[in-house]
């Protein structure tokens, strides 16, 4: 099992990971500080891993590098789960796949309540059940039920294809469950997808969820913002823009314009941005996305809406659920619970 875990741990890195060009690279370019865990040093001080370092461009080479992605790291999430006891199981909202987590436990206060997560990966990475690492570690940690949405992604199915599946799936799981029960949820891809759901209802007149939690979101597909240029190389998983993130970018708009807001969230009209639900938003003092969180926070704030920003120390993308056997990620999980207890009971 530990070799498992180091599988998925790798893979989920793998999965919204850059890296800097092999010439710039080192073995720890930056030594994890002392007020970071003995195990989470060890992920702060790692190299950048290496699938993000490939100069492949055509759509094939993108394809198959997600199937290389999905045939490992799919069956080490589920061996996650079953560690976790955490139950899974394939079903479908409004014609698009999902899959449902059931914790082992479910306590009354959380049985009526549903996170409906949205994986990262670049909208390229985490098909079928690669893509509920995250909502494992949500449903097993937090005991949240968790339906994880399977959708369609570049380059076989290029903008606005995820982003329409997901809302799609939203809308379908508002028959069953109210949306004052839903939590939508997810990390990078994910949590820019999280941000884009709120805009697609808002403009929809759709209810909103109770609450969004949107991680380290990829808010702006531009390369704008200042941590695209301070952290890079410091960001030892997305190390650095210029590499296949870019071309991820490419392939899913299709030449789309990037600053729509239904691409980069960070641009949406204030009258939108003032229909969300409280929201959290999650980064780190290396995050290359840095600077995508903290200006999308100010937007909120600008909308008068209930936003609250977490930034930890020393860790880069997404690396505060990376590593699951690290405290931080068990201290991750609980303050997104208490986020929870405190917007729902309100």
């Amino acid at each position: 099992m530990k070799k498992t875990l180091f599988s998925f741990t790798l893979s989920l890195a793998l999965s919204c990971a850059t890296a800097l060009p092999a010439a710039a690279r080192t073995d720890a370019p930056f030594p994890a500080p002392a007020t970071v865990s003995a195990e989470m040093a060890r992920s702060v001080s790692a190299p950048a891993p290496d699938l993000w370092l490939t100069k492949e461009r055509s759509p094939e080479a993108v394809s198959a590098l997600a199937k290389n992605y999905a045939e490992g790291a799919g069956p080490a999430a589920l061996a996650l789960a079953e560690e976790y006891g955490v139950k899974v199981e394939e079903g479908e909202l409004g014609g698009v796949r999902t899959y449902t987590l059931t914790p082992k436990k479910l306590e009354d206060d959380k049985a009526d309540k549903v996170v409906f997560y949205i994986h990262g990966g670049g909208y390229i990475l985490g098909h079928g059940v690669a893509g509920i690492g995250e909502g494992v570690l949500m449903a097993g940690l937090e005991g949240y039920k968790v339906v994880c949405v399977d959708y369609r992604m570049a380059p076989e199915h290029p903008y606005p294809a995820a982003i329409d599946d997901a809302f799609r799936a939203y809308k379908a799981l508002l028959e069953t469950t109210p949306a004052e029960k839903v939590i939508v949820f997810g990390t990078s891809t994910g949590g820019a997808m999280t941000l884009i759901l709120g805009i697609q209802a808002a403009r929809a007149g759709v209810p909103q969820p109770a609450a969004l939690i949107a991680g380290t979101p990829w808010a702006d597909l531009t390369k704008t913002g200042d941590s695209y240029v301070t952290m890079d190389g410091v960001d030892n998983i997305l190390a650095t823009y210029d590499g296949l993130i870019r071309t991820a970018a490419e392939l899913y708009t299709g030449g789309a314009d990037m600053k729509d807001p239904r691409l980069s969230p960070v641009y949406a009209e204030e009258a939108a941005l003032a229909k969300f639900p409280p929201t959290l938003l999650v980064s780190g003092t290396r995050d290359l996305f840095l600077s995508n969180t903290v200006r999308m926070h100010e937007k909120l704030l600008l909308a008068d809406r209930h936003a609250e920003l977490i930034v930890y120390e020393a860790l880069s993308h997404a690396q505060y659920y990376l590593n699951p056997k690290a405290p931080e990620t068990k201290t991750h999980y609980r303050l997104l619970g208490k986020f929870l207890d405190r917007v729902l009971d309100d």
